[in-house]
């Protein structure tokens, strides 16, 4: 089986950090979310990968390469326009071929490891079969409902939902759903959906499956959610990884990581915390779930909850920088308060 991941949306809901970086790239536990996703797929046994990319495209072919460093084959799709989520799994069809394959929205953490998905589908060679999940507020999502396992109708963010198993972004289709989508019209907003080719198949009496998921689903879409899947995987984070070098000054407690060619001097660490690569910290609290991408410079500060990308400079911040978001290159000196920050790469934040 071959997958497919959709990496070419703009992630406008997470402007101003998008303006420079896709969302596909933001790091959560110091790795891009591609990159947990491409190893939930590989784990699934799933090497040969396709990614639909269109907004900064290049930015994902650096990061991710040829996916040799993750065990996979990527091979890179371009969708020029966004037209949908149908549209973007269309694209792939000459890479996919006749066999099935699995979709992946690019920008969805799940803690379930899928195989129960992948499991039902050699089973019973269904159509598709589509993840699903119970949700607080269904109006918000893509619903289907379901007789049995079977799916018999799905409906995209309805305003009085049927029910409340929303479609969470994992599908495994046949070929069929390339013939579907050849047929569908615009959306009202003036999309391609996938909920409506998945309707097709379902009109059709094509058989459409439904996998319940048992743990979280997190959608990565805005700010809140960055930080809430980042808390996620750092609680996964257990006992003290110190490559690099600790002072006799500094104290760590819980869940620590501090990756090679990193100095920590006169620093109170409390984990879960990450440190990459070629960083100095000194004379610095950091509170839990905070990542410190690679080559950042961190003196005389406190920081909480927050992802700090690479190559930043943070100085004498007085108050505590918590629940925050800073992309690459930014420059924070001499903050006299509490502040809770989301900057796009190369900001700079001076106190006069």
């Amino acid at each position: 089986m071959k997958a497919i991941i959709l990496c070419a949306g703009k992630g406008t809901r997470l402007q101003p950090i998008t303006y420079s970086l896709p969302k596909h790239v933001i790091p959560l536990a110091n790795q891009p979310i591609i990159f947990h996703i491409i190893k939930k797929l590989v784990n699934l046994g799933i090497r040969e990968i396709g990614l639909i990319v269109g907004y900064k495209m290049e930015i994902i072919r650096e990061v991710v390469g040829n996916g040799s460093q993750l065990g996979a084959k990527i091979e890179y799709i371009v969708q020029n326009e966004p037209k949908g989520l149908a549209h973007a799994v269309k694209m792939g069809q000459s890479f996919i071929g006749s066999e099935p394959f699995m979709v992946f929205l690019g920008d969805n953490i799940f803690e379930d490891d899928l195989s129960n998905l992948v499991k039902h589908y050699e089973r019973e060679k269904p159509s598709s079969i589509i993840i699903l999940k119970e949700v607080n507020e269904p109006q918000r999502f893509g619903i289907a409902i379901l007789e049995g396992d079977r799916v018999v109708k799905v409906v995209e963010k309805p305003k009085d939902p049927p029910s409340n198993l929303a479609i969470a972004g994992v599908y495994i289709f046949d070929e069929g759903i390339f013939t579907a989508i050849d047929i569908l019209k615009p959306s009202k907003r003036g999309e391609y959906e996938i909920t409506d080719a998945i309707q097709i198949l379902i009109n059709q009496n094509l058989v459409v499956k439904g996998e319940i998921l048992q743990g979280k689903w997190l959608d990565t879409g805005k700010p809140k959610d960055i930080l809430d899947a980042n808390q996620y995987l750092m609680e996964k984070l257990k006992g003290l990884h110190i490559l690099g070098d600790l002072d006799e000054n500094s104290v760590l407690e819980n869940s620590i990581y501090i990756d090679k060619n990193t100095r920590v001097e006169n620093c109170k660490i409390i984990g879960p915390v990450i440190i990459g690569k070629n960083c100095l910290i000194s004379n610095s609290t950091l509170y839990p779930n905070t990542c410190i991408g690679d080559a950042t410079k961190i003196n005389n500060a406190n920081i909480e909850n927050s992802v700090i990308m690479e190559k930043c400079v943070i100085a004498n911040v007085k108050g505590k920088i918590f629940n925050s978001i800073i992309g690459n290159n930014v420059n924070i000196f001499d903050i006299e308060k509490n502040c809770c920050l989301l900057l796009g790469s190369d900001d700079r934040i001076i106190s006069e």
